[in-house]
């Protein structure tokens, strides 16, 4: 579950935004905390929009974000908004996301409302489609109680995003400058599918899941399903050397054996949950 400080402000999100809030999904390291015992730690929250349905409420997402104390990341061009939470050195950092298919003509945002952009997402749609509700209960900042209830992405929607957000930092598009920063965000990535994957009880129900989510997007399938065999569909694939590269930063050079029956067990578990 979200732990502390963050719960209660995304609790005041989504309580702020009335409303607006069905139309938000959350996706990334943050709904790996409604899937896993134990998820990897970030500050950052993501969300798919349903930007179809936001520009026909009357609710003001940016006046939302400002009468919480949001401000846009200046170099993120309104689809990232963050505020300092007070008495703590911690922060909320809040990214929009939205579908490929609405972005603007020559540009890679999609326009949400004035002065709110989603940066555009492959499979957006996929992950607005399969999405369950999830309750979340605690403490405004304020001190209230309250109880409210967020869109999650489901486990198969979220590898299928994984994957080609891993794909897209490992053919590292911004250059050299940033290729050992690209590099570590796709062994995260990498990390986040095998994590995913191994945490789920049936394998079986999790593949079909995981095919037929996408059929209505043929585009989008065929790119999954041609990443998933560049990189792990054998031991030296490079989305196994990224993994290797993981955990070794994880566990320690000295730790090979354990490294190598890791790999041995993950490799086993992606091959049957994963088609190919």
């Amino acid at each position: 579950m979200i732990p502390e400080p963050q719960r209660s402000y995304v609790l005041e999100l989504l309580d702020g935004l009335g409303a607006a809030a069905e139309s938000f999904v959350l996706a990334g390291a943050q709904a790996m905390k409604f899937m896993l015992p134990k998820a990897r730690a970030t500050r950052d929250f993501d969300f798919v929009l349903d930007v179809l349905a936001l520009r026909q409420l009357d609710v003001s997402i940016r006046e939302v974000l400002g009468s919480l104390g949001y401000t846009a990341v200046p170099e993120a061009r309104n689809f990232q908004f963050q505020k300092a939470i007070p008495g703590s050195n911690e922060v909320m950092r809040i990214e929009f996301m939205g579908p490929e298919e609405e972005r603007r003509k020559g540009d890679f945002r999609v326009e949400v409302q004035e002065g709110v952009h989603a940066r555009a997402c492959t499979g957006g749609t996929i992950a607005l489609a399969e999405s369950d509700w999830q309750p979340i209960s605690g403490l405004l900042p304020s001190g209230r109680a309250a109880t409210v209830r967020i869109r999650v992405i489901r486990p198969a929607a979220l590898v299928l995003m994984k994957c080609l957000a891993m794909d897209d930092r490992y053919r590292a598009p911004r250059g050299e400058q940033h290729s050992e920063h690209d590099r570590n965000e796709a062994r995260i990535h990498v990390g986040d599918i095998v994590a995913v994957v191994s945490a789920q009880a049936r394998l079986d129900e999790f593949r079909t899941r995981f095919s037929e989510q996408s059929k209505a997007f043929p585009a989008v399938r065929a790119r999954v399903l041609e990443i998933i065999r560049d990189y792990f569909d054998g031991e030296i694939k490079p989305g196994w050397l990224l993994y290797e590269e993981l955990l070794t930063g994880q566990w320690g050079p000295e730790e090979r054996a354990h490294i190598r029956s890791e790999l041995r067990r993950d490799q086993r578990v992606l091959a049957a949950a994963i088609p190919k």
